[in-house]
């Protein structure tokens, strides 16, 4: 009770010191874990898609008295990112022995020694013969005594149909570092013969952030050839994932996208020069605009979207990648009849790069985020500024900060426009007072309430929440 209670009474404060704008934001207690006071931040996309920018800059954090808090939000990849594309050693792993006889090989040892930088993902070169579903596992060391799983399972095809191929060999390494990769088959699958591994790699001095994916998205309207899917809002589009209605399902589609007009053109930009996987950029830099009638809709490329069931395993498309550009609808358009794919349309999730911030705490808690407000200035500061003992290259702090479930609920339960800055006409002003009287008001009520909770004494307080005293004039 005394922590709801504070809660309460921080978010009037804060409304207080940003004044009437206030009323129209939304805020979010933190949960602190560790001992600080730096504490990672990771914004769920829930809460992205609901800011008044694109570019977060209506985010600030403020302390129990409503005091702004110092923070500055993590870049994903800084100017001096540079793409590496190497082959690498491979050897092949004995069985373990069975008796007498030792049992067939059941995993690749890559050595990644010699690569650069953050390792995105590998390919492998398979025989012109080989065919099936292989599932392996995927793991990285340092010293090969100690193994970090990166993938649970991943799914390398190579499948052959009617003179037609079907090639899935590339695995995501999500930014592990060099050292070594073990690619190991799952039971009941074989391990593929592989010729050659290459390994693409980002040198930079931040990590990668992680993905994050939106609930399934269902189509708005379709056409005789296309479906239509409205996208979140402020969110860049990284990645896409197809969840198709029926299995034994296949067909190559185009993407394309709608520009978001509400979205500054040059922060647009921006965000698809510096993608967060610049090879993947590069050989998207060649996709022209798409031809659907108007100019504010762009070509996104081009996939195979399948779920098979076979002999060998079920197989699903891997996620597609994107430019990361901002975009209001995106268009899914199919050679034929758009009932290729199924009875019913396919479902769409979007993936996107989590937004990072640092948070120095000061002051009493709890914490909260608040953002809504679009005329609000931004109080992030450069992270060099934030943390002047921090070198290049070094991790983030390990202690984390982290949204409540209530991260949607408004500040204030007034529903008023926010008022204009106090002329000096006299309808601002009285608008202003109104505001400031609920707020007084509904501070008093809360701490009326909580002084009789605290006392124990249930039935003393309506009368003290009755008598609460008028706002100053």
């Amino acid at each position: 009770m005394k922590s709801l209670v504070a809660f309460i009474v921080s978010s009037v404060v804060g409304c207080l010191a940003f004044g009437p704008a206030c009323a129209a934001a939304q805020s979010s207690e933190l949960r602190l874990q560790g001992r600080g006071p730096y504490y990672t931040l990771q914004v769920p996309m829930a809460l992205r898609s609901r800011a008044a920018s694109a570019d977060l800059h209506d985010f600030h954090v403020l302390n129990a008295r409503g005091e702004p808090l110092p923070f500055a939000w993590v870049d994903a990849l800084p100017g001096s990112t540079q793409a590496h594309e190497q082959a690498v050693p491979i050897f092949k792993v004995p069985g373990p022995a069975s008796g007498a006889k030792p049992t067939a090989p059941r995993s690749w040892l890559l050595d990644a020694r010699a690569v650069k930088g953050c390792m995105t993902e590998l390919e492998l070169t398979l025989p012109q013969a080989t065919r099936g579903v292989f599932n392996l596992m995927v793991e990285t060391s340092s010293d090969m005594q100690h193994w970090r799983v990166l993938h649970v399972s991943v799914q390398v095809v190579s499948l052959e149909h009617q003179g037609q191929r079907l090639n899935n060999t590339v695995i995501d390494l999500a930014g592990a570092r060099g050292g070594y990769v073990r690619l190991t088959a799952l039971p009941r699958s074989l391990l593929p013969d592989v010729q050659s591994v290459r390994i693409t790699s980002v040198s930079e001095q931040a990590a990668v952030r992680p993905m994050q994916w939106s609930e399934v998205i269902s189509p708005t309207g379709c056409g005789p050839s296309h479906c239509d899917y409205a996208l979140p809002r402020n969110v860049p589009l990284e990645e896409l994932q197809w969840q198709l209605a029926e299995q034994n399902t296949l067909a190559r589609v185009d993407m394309m996208g709608m520009v978001d007009g509400s979205i500054p053109p040059e922060l647009h930009e921006r965000h698809r020069r510096h993608w967060h996987h610049p090879l993947r950029a590069l050989r998207l830099k060649s996709v022209g605009p798409g031809d659907a009638g108007t100019p504010s809709w762009i070509g996104l490329g081009n996939a195979d979207v399948y779920w098979l069931t076979l002999p060998e395993g079920e197989v699903r498309s891997p996620a597609t990648p994107v430019n990361g550009g901002f975009y209001s609808t995106l268009r899914l358009q199919t050679p034929g009849p758009i009932s290729q794919l199924g009875p019913r349309p396919p479902g769409l999730r979007v993936g996107t790069r989590t937004p990072t911030a640092v948070v120095l705490a000061r002051g009493p808690a709890p914490y909260r985020l608040v953002w809504g407000d679009a005329k609000a200035a931004s109080t992030a500061v450069p992270l060099s500024q934030l943390m002047p003992l921090r070198k290049p290259g070094d991790a983030l702090p390990e202690d984390t900060a982290s949204t409540m479930p209530d991260a949607l609920a408004p500040m204030a339960a007034s529903s008023t426009a926010p008022a204009k800055a106090p002329t000096t006409s006299p309808a601002p002003e009285r608008n202003s007072a109104g505001l400031w009287a609920a707020l007084f008001a509904g501070l008093a009520a809360m701490a009326a309430m909580a002084w009789s909770l605290l006392r124990g004494k249930p039935r003393a307080a309506a009368s003290p929440a009755s008598a609460a005293p008028t706002a100053p004039e």
